[in-house]
């Protein structure tokens, strides 16, 4: 018998998990690969985002930019490896101009500190930039993103809660008020829960399908969109993550940096229909394009394929934006389950705040 069972040990099950053990309630969270954080939380950016990009009235934009000051006074508290880089956001051609104003409004409905550069500005810091007009965001930054999940699973085993790992979720029903939980380790068990919480990301509607009582036309059938990141093996001549405007002229590939300073380009967005990590290389001669647009003086033959990652979308190919999905009893009607669907960017920046919301369904 436990208090917590939550599916899914990526940083957002384990964000919610630290929360919740903190209460001093005792949290098992189930985890099917042999590591924390190994799928999605793994496989992106590692960017801190500011928030300027959703609206104002979606839970990422108000979880992305209160957790965006938690993640940065948590880094400073563990010790956890991070750089406030800024980013510039950037106009390649005058065509794109207006978008930097409708990213800039947005901001200010979201709170978010923005501030318009010129050429001459963006040219006197990073003079290999091609552009025509920027935004600045102060408080971009990277982490990294290993540190961090160990110093959540961390703060999880001080409280007394832990992480199962090689634990396969298979089915869960109510009795007498109480969640069996059935779970595969090599061998089958059962644990008892009072709640149960489900933030198994990528594999999240095929969990919702095996938890009994969940209503079925709730589930939301999750969309892989797969991205690519390219490193670059030459000198890196940014100081700023760089994110042009995507549409019309350029794919929008990023600048972006691991922490010791190395160049990365990505992510790009393909869909795919399934979970598959493997290198479509030919992308190549697409990112050379998009990011000619904006450095035109990059050396094709040092970039060089470095990884995959795969977003777990709530909309289709097609369709508008979504918001992250959460939803407790009061919205699906089965009594202490919590279920986490389409968290993906800003999911990381997010996560923090997302267990702080969590956490407060637990008086």
């Amino acid at each position: 018998m436990t208090d917590v069972v939550i599916i899914g040990a990526g940083v957002i099950g384990l964000a919610i998990g630290r929360e919740i053990s903190a209460k001093g309630l005792e949290t098992i969270i189930l985890e099917k690969e042999n590591r924390a954080g190994d799928a999605t939380s793994s496989r992106n950016s590692g960017v801190i985002h500011a928030g300027m990009y959703y609206p104002e009235t979606f839970l990422k934009s108000i979880l992305c930019v209160q957790g965006n000051t938690l993640l940065y006074e948590y880094a400073n508290e563990k010790n956890i490896t991070h750089k406030k880089y800024g980013k510039y956001i950037i106009a390649t051609k005058k065509e794109e101009e207006p978008h930097l104003e409708t990213i800039y409004n947005q901001g200010l409905k979201n709170k978010v500190k923005l501030t318009f550069v010129s050429k001459e500005e963006i040219l006197n810091e990073e003079p290999h930039i091609t552009c025509e007009k920027g935004l600045f965001s102060p408080n971009s930054g990277v982490i990294d993103v290993p540190e961090y999940v160990s110093a959540l699973e961390g703060d999880i085993q001080h409280s007394g809660s832990y992480v199962s790992f090689k634990t396969n979720f298979l089915k869960s029903e109510k009795i007498k008020g109480k969640f069996i939980i059935h779970c595969d380790s090599g061998d089958p068990f059962t644990i008892e829960s009072k709640y149960l919480i489900n933030c198994s990301g990528l594999n999240s509607d095929e969990i919702l399908k095996k938890i009994e009582g969940f209503p079925k036309k709730l589930i939301k059938k999750i969309n892989y969109a797969k991205g690519h990141y390219f490193k670059y093996s030459g000198q890196n001549p940014f100081s700023r993550l760089i994110y042009p405007i995507s549409g019309k002229f350029s794919l929008g590939i990023h600048v972006g940096f691991d922490l010791s300073g190395g160049l990365r380009f990505g992510p790009d967005l393909e869909w795919t229909d399934k979970i598959n990590y493997e290198f479509n290389e030919s992308l190549k001669s697409k990112f050379i394009d998009s990011i000619s647009s904006y450095w035109p003086d990059i050396d094709q033959s040092k970039l060089h394929p470095d990884y995959t990652g795969i977003r777990p979308k709530i909309q289709k190919k097609d369709e508008h934006m979504k918001d992250f999905c959460i939803t407790s009893s009061k919205d699906h009607g089965l009594e202490n389950f919590i279920n986490l669907q389409g968290i993906e960017s800003p999911g990381l920046t997010s996560s923090l705040a997302i267990g702080k919301l969590v956490g407060s369904f637990f008086r």
